[in-house]
């Protein structure tokens, strides 16, 4: 399944923040480093926390419509210069990537859901909101305490605690809220401060049984378009991002979806194009036709980057990256 093409806008709304827990120095930041682009977004942080989780801890985090997350890959390194360019070609009004003239690709928050696999139910996490007094249970809750309201310091400690099915249902939702607030923070919405996270969601986890029913694909389209406009005024003003926001991890994956989805439709039309009997004749032709897509270097480059086994290459030049991914869409 390829990106909709039909696309209402999401949701815009500022939030505060809520400092997250220190992590070790990820790759991701190491290359924003070199490439001057501040970047918190790291699946590479999510995937190992995972990789750490039991089979029941994995479970709680299926029941809670999560699932998709426990499949994130260990990305070394994310093409910091390739999401600050996919950013700045985000219409954040028309809810596509505009690479030219009648060459887009539209990006609906379902795919947030295809793409992550998280829940996207029937409440809006905008009209919720959290009191001070809740907000601070909250906070217990995942073992975190102190003066400090924006600390979130030790929540390390509830996702790494054991559990299984002896576990009593209050350790049990501690770790579902936990859980959500560090992928937030490492993946969904992450902030540009080092170790931050959104504070507006905060709302939907009163009640660690009914995070399915919130639209979380919703939330982290938002701060992706917010991300995006954000992008794009500092490309204009500046002339290049300098730092990044939001989930663009999830464009980078919905391009390559579009350009295997294009793959897979000339590979269904080779029998009409191509009539032949000789199955390693077609197959033949299929190669070429993949050698032909990783020609161009931005596809090359989201192979290989969400392959995860190469040195990251750099889009070289414009007008060649936007008639790869569109000038055959069918």
């Amino acid at each position: 399944m390829h990106p909709s093409t039909s696309a209402p806008a999401g949701r815009l709304q500022n939030g505060g923040s809520v400092t997250a827990s220190a992590s070790n120095d990820s790759d991701d930041d190491e290359a924003s480093s070199s490439f001057n682009i501040t970047n918190r977004c790291s699946p590479k942080s999510v995937f190992l926390l995972v990789a750490k989780f039991s089979e029941f801890k994995k479970q709680l985090i299926r029941d809670s419509g999560f699932g998709g997350i426990i499949d994130i890959p260990c990305i070394r390194k994310l093409n910091l210069k390739l999401s600050s360019w996919l950013l700045s070609k985000l219409d954040t009004e028309e809810s596509c990537l505009v690479f030219g003239p009648s060459r887009r690709i539209y990006i609906h928050e379902a795919d947030v859901g295809i793409v992550l696999g998280i829940p996207n139910g029937e409440i809006d996490i905008s009209t919720t909101s959290v009191t001070d007094e809740q907000l601070e249970l909250l906070r217990s809750s995942i073992g975190l305490a102190g003066s400090d309201v924006r600390s979130i310091k030790g929540i390390d400690y509830v996702l790494e605690k054991h559990l299984d099915d002896q576990s009593s249902s209050q350790e049990v939702d501690s770790f579902k809220v936990a859980f959500v607030v560090f992928i937030i923070a490492h993946l969904l919405a992450p902030c540009v401060k080092h170790d931050q996270v959104q504070l507006d969601f905060w709302g939907a986890l009163k009640n660690p049984s009914t995070l399915d029913r919130f639209n979380w694909c919703r939330y982290v389209y938002g701060h992706l378009l917010e991300a995006a406009q954000k992008a794009r005024a500092e490309t204009i003003n500046k002339g290049r991002c300098t730092s990044l926001l939001g989930c663009h991890y999830f464009l980078q994956v919905c391009v390559l979806r579009f350009s295997a989805n294009v793959i897979i439709k000339w590979f269904a039309l080779l029998p009409c194009l191509v009539p032949c009997r000789s199955s390693s004749l077609t197959t033949l032709i299929f190669l070429d036709l993949i050698s032909l897509i990783m020609s161009f270097p931005v596809l090359r480059c989201l192979i290989k980057n969400l392959c995860g086994r190469w040195q990251l290459c750099v889009p070289a030049a414009e007008n060649k990256i936007s008639r790869s991914l569109s000038r055959h869409a069918l």
